[in-house]
């Protein structure tokens, strides 16, 4: 991928505010009950994925704002004794610590519940398989999260895991217009279908 100039590059934030703004708003609208069946399809088809089958060490989130619903397949995934981490901001970065239970996550920094920091702590090399949020995803695996990168440098980091976009279908958009410190993930599920960019 060639690097965009400062003029392309500022054209490509913007691009990104607007698509962020337009999928909060969408988002937004979607009815309780949609967010339950689709999340609930969205689970589905990560369960059945062979990596995850493999996957000892699974990193998840804490839905917020009509997300993809992640509680029925943290539980799911607990069910099959793998070891589940949350992530936790600290600084510029994140941390990642194992927990029992979503009943263990305290309020953390933006509104998003996460662990506390007495829970135990593991290495980004140390996940499997890692479930990452997003406002809009496209088929290349660049996503729009809310702005703070913290996910585009996390993954990075996390050498042996296979990191998965989960995204209601009407988050797939045609391009994302990525810049040169976004970091494409390796997979996306929807509602509708699963996405391998690569």
């Amino acid at each position: 991928m060639t690097t965009p100039s400062g003029a392309e590059s500022q054209i490509r934030l913007q691009a990104k505010k607007a698509l962020r703004k337009q999928m909060r708003a969408v988002r937004a609208a979607l009815p309780e009950s949609a967010c339950e069946t689709r999340s609930n399809e969205i689970a589905t088809r990560v369960l059945a994925l062979e990596e995850v089958r493999r996957a000892s060490t699974v990193l998840s989130f804490a839905s917020i704002r009509n997300e993809a619903r992640t509680g029925p397949l943290n539980d799911a995934l607990r069910a099959q004794a793998k070891r589940i981490a949350f992530p936790r901001v600290v600084d510029e970065g994140l941390e990642l610590h194992l927990v029992e239970s979503t009943a263990e996550l305290v309020d953390g920094a933006f509104g998003v519940p996460e662990p506390p920091g007495t829970a135990p702590r593991i290495e980004p090399s140390d996940v499997d398989f890692a479930l990452v949020p997003a406002l809009a995803v496209d088929p290349r695996g660049y996503r729009i999260g809310y702005g703070g990168g913290y996910y585009d440098r996390l993954l990075p980091l996390m050498t042996q895991a296979l990191a998965c976009v989960l995204a209601y279908d009407f988050q797939l958009v045609a391009e994302v217009p990525n810049l040169p410190f976004d970091v494409a993930a390796d997979l996306v599920v929807t509602d509708a279908r699963v996405i391998r960019p690569r």
